[in-house]
Order: C-alpha cells, then sequence, then structure tokens
C-alpha cells in the first residue's frame, strides 16, 4: 500500500456578481461535500477501469493522476486549474462571460479565493479513495 494525498477543488458550476459592489455574492461548485466528490472519484476511477478493459490503453497502463483526475474527475488539482477551466460557467450579472477567466481579474482573484477544496487520501497501487477531508479556512 502507498497512500498519497493530493489537494482538489470540484470545478465551478455558476457565480452570482453585483458589479455595483465588485463583489462575487455566491458561487457553486459542482460537487457541494465530501461524499460528493468521493462518488465522482469512484465514478472516473470506474470509467478509467472499464476503458482499461477494453484495451483503451495499448502503449502504457492508466495513471491516477493523468487519467483519472485529468480526463474524468470534475475538479482540478488547483484553484488556478479549477478557474482555468474552459468550460461554460453560469456567470449571473456579467453579461458576456461564460467562464470564469473571462473576468476581470477582481473577480477572478475573488472567485479563486471563494473556492472550497478537499485533501483526498489514495492509495497510489490500488486506487482505493482512503479518506477525503475538506481544507480549512
Amino acid at each position: 500500500m502507498s497512500i498519497e494525498k493530493m489537494t482538489v477543488f470540484p470545478m465551478i458550476h455558476s457565480i452570482t456578481i453585483d458589479q455595483e459592489q465588485e463583489l462575487v455574492t455566491e458561487l457553486v461548485q459542482d460537487l457541494q461535500d465530501e461524499e460528493a466528490v468521493k462518488a465522482n472519484l469512484l465514478e472516473s476511477i470506474a470509467t478509467v477501469r472499464m476503458y482499461e478493459n477494453i484495451n483503451f490503453y495499448p502503449l502504457s497502463p492508466p495513471t491516477f493522476v493523468e487519467d483519472v483526475m485529468g480526463s474524468f474527475a470534475q475538479m482540478g488539482m488547483s484553484k488556478h486549474l479549477t478557474i482555468s477551466d474552459n468550460t461554460y460557467h453560469d456567470i449571473f450579472g456579467y453579461p458576456g462571460c461564460t467562464r470564469v477567466w473571462e473576468l476581470p481579474l477582481l473577480f477572478r482573484d475573488q472567485v479563486e479565493s471563494a473556492l472550497t477544496g478537499y485533501e483526498v487520501s489514495y492509495d497510489s497501487e490500488t486506487w482505493e479513495i482512503l479518506e477525503v477531508t475538506p481544507l480549512e479556512g
């Protein structure tokens, strides 16, 4: 057993901005708690294992970080990766922007600081998710 830890930040679902007050008033992430993070990781692992069983990875075996986290999990491994995500977000109060990285720096910084993250302990050999705990702060 080789236990490793990583920090993850669920992807952003929606943001509400009050332009007059120059404030991000609400941030909703795709995964809301430890159970949802663990469920998403387990689903992502199952998807990679399914692809592995049909020989989708002929040149080298899949890896947890690159294939599970990089391809299927709905979370980034840093705040910066999470706000840099290229998927569309529901951004209310700032017309014309559909992704966080399109917002002015003032709002991007507020979004980044408001992100909720989790520490995930896992077995790097078996990919068993051992523990998911919220980050403090």
